[in-house]
């Protein structure tokens, strides 16, 4: 027994350290003012800034990837209170920009539409999570942009109903690299609290995506999932202006191809994994 003392005493005792929690990246300030997140009910700042790190290596905890936060979020009653009064400012907003529309003349055509699944608009956009969502800058909220939309109507005028590039409605409608096109495809906005559902994509060959040239697709390497998130179940409103003296004619060319492309083509990314259809 005294042996052992002895050599207890000799040897420097190890302190075991205790894990620091994880902490929001932020200046102090800013962390009081937030109440460390607490008091934060934008989904855009959650995503973009408010990611916990580990204190010791200043990594991206798993927490923070798997969005676990941000969904136990958007489940709070709480939460969907204050978003519903975002939500219902956001929606006056862009009615008051629509009806400004009208009062200069222009004939304005307004679309509802509901997911048939899920959608994502934004996915390969560059961020630190390596998938991304398109929100609005100032609500938080998901939104698809105006050019999006332009695109995905453009697209289907050409794929579906066959327009040349140089078709005069096709140049009239969405303009060219000289003139810009006489209509104005507005972002769609959610007419609901938004339903947020987390979702995952899990490549199974990550070192032959990487290198294909020296690592063949093989069974024993480890799946590599990557969480997205993604809305399903939302209503939105959809909006389109002609701004064109022969506007009316227009419009309802551009209102057809956009409840087609809406319906058929799909927008935002995974489209071929049914993503991204829509019931008008």
């Amino acid at each position: 027994m005294m042996e052992r003392r002895k050599q207890r005493q000799g040897q420097p005792q190890q302190r075991r350290q205790q894990p620091q929690p994880a902490i929001l990246p932020l200046p102090a300030e800013v962390q009081q003012v937030a109440d460390n997140g607490n008091r934060c009910d934008n989904i855009s700042l959650w995503l973009d800034r408010f990611l916990t790190v580990n204190p010791q290596n200043w990594e991206i905890t798993q927490e923070a990837k798997h969005r676990q936060h941000l969904m136990q979020l958007t489940r709070q009653p709480t939460w969907q209170s204050r978003v519903r009064e975002q939500l219902n400012a956001l929606q006056k907003r862009y009615e008051a920009m629509l009806k400004w529309y009208e009062q200069r003349g222009f004939a304005v055509k307004r679309i509802q539409a509901q997911p048939v699944w899920r959608f994502v608009v934004g996915l390969g956009a560059a961020h630190v999570l390596e998938t991304g969502i398109t929100l609005h800058r100032i609500f938080g909220l998901p939104i698809i942009p105006g050019s999006a939309l332009k695109g995905v109507a453009r697209a289907y005028a050409q794929l579906v109903e066959g327009k040349p590039e140089d078709d005069p409605e096709l140049i009239a409608i969405f303009g060219t690299t000289e003139r810009a096109g006489s209509v104005v495809f507005l972002d769609a906005i959610p007419l609901e609290v938004p339903n947020f559902q987390l979702d995952i994509m899990n490549p199974h060959y990550p070192n032959y995506y990487r290198t294909p040239e020296k690592n063949p697709p093989a069974d024993w390497e480890s799946p590599n999932p990557v969480f997205f998130l993604t809305v399903t179940g939302t209503p939105y409103r959809f909006a389109i202006a002609s701004r064109s003296e022969q506007g009316n004619h227009l419009l309802d060319l551009a209102e057809r191809w956009l409840k087609g492309a809406l319906t058929e083509l799909g927008i935002g990314a995974k489209t071929n994994a049914d993503y991204g259809y829509w019931r008008v």
